[in-house]
């Protein structure tokens, strides 16, 4: 049996990658952290002022309500698109009649543009044309009819249910391979023992899986905690500041406020906070053998 050996040669194949990674995420990662430490409005000059942004930032009601939406966010975006997927992947995890159908019809609006996401839900909620109030008012409750983000109280939550829909295909995708992994044999022997298609899902997909599923729900995480476009194109944050999410702030705080040391003090502080987010939740969720 032969054996695996280091070759020289091999750092010349790793080169272009590294040379990408490093220019790509390396050096601007680096600027970011360095910019976060100067008050400059992008254009003139410089004043170095150490950590006081994030001291500032530490202080700032705005930013601190947008983590409190972020974290509402995650927790949403792991009960209802990875649940979602879950229950869709168990299903279809036997082959059924016009499964390969359904599979696709699931996967479909993964494929489609955030833009055309955020642009049809914006329709869906329009007051006077929008198919939500049409709905409504067609099975006469017309006073739940509303402007769904243009009121405060709804706002927030109309604007996370795009991004919900537009991606429980993309953890039902995966959540279906994981558990088409698993042997017919073991679900056969359960069966023969007793067990009911409860105990199956709980007793032996979930746990086999799970290594699968903690990924996904730390995809869904780090995909609320990073999110911009759809509230930037729903809503840009409005209305008021009842939809604003770090992202959007780091936006508004560089491209409109003109506080550019301050805006990539935000952009790093939203990279440690994903960062410790999924190391806390993988840390909770890792089942020990």
């Amino acid at each position: 049996m032969g054996q695996l050996r280091y070759r020289n040669a091999i750092i010349y194949y790793m080169l272009p990658a590294l040379v990408l990674y490093f220019t790509f995420f390396i050096i601007p990662f680096s600027r970011t952290f360095y910019y976060s430490l100067f008050e400059w409005n992008g254009f003139g000059k410089t004043t170095f002022v150490g950590m006081q942004n994030y001291v500032w930032l530490m202080q700032d009601e705005l930013f601190l309500s947008g983590i409190g939406r972020v974290l509402q966010w995650a927790g949403l975006a792991i009960l209802l698109k990875v649940g979602s997927g879950l229950v869709l992947a168990n299903m279809l995890r036997r082959p059924v009649k016009g499964s390969k159908f359904f599979s696709a019809a699931f996967f479909m609006p993964v494929v489609i543009s955030t833009a055309a996401i955020a642009l049809m839900f914006t329709l869906i909620y329009d007051l006077d044309a929008g198919l939500l109030n049409t709905v409504l008012r067609q099975m006469g409750l017309g006073d739940w009819t509303r402007i769904w983000l243009g009121d405060k109280n709804t706002a927030f939550y109309a604007v996370i249910a795009a991004p919900i829909w537009h991606t429980i295909g993309y953890f039902f995708i995966i959540l279906l391979a994981g558990m088409q992994n698993i042997s017919e044999e073991i679900y056969e022997s359960a069966t023969i023992d007793g067990a009911n298609a409860w105990v199956l899902f709980t007793r032996i997909t979930i746990p086999l899986i799970w290594p699968i599923l903690q990924i996904c729900m730390i995809l869904a995480i780090t995909g609320a905690v990073k999110n911009f476009d759809y509230v930037f194109i729903m809503t840009k944050g409005g209305p008021g500041t009842s939809t604003q999410v770090p992202a959007t702030y780091m936006y508004d705080t560089i491209f409109v406020g003109l506080k550019y040391g301050y805006g990539t003090a935000i952009a790093f502080t939203i990279f440690l906070f994903s960062l410790i987010v999924t190391l806390v939740f993988r840390k909770l969720t890792t089942i020990k053998d």
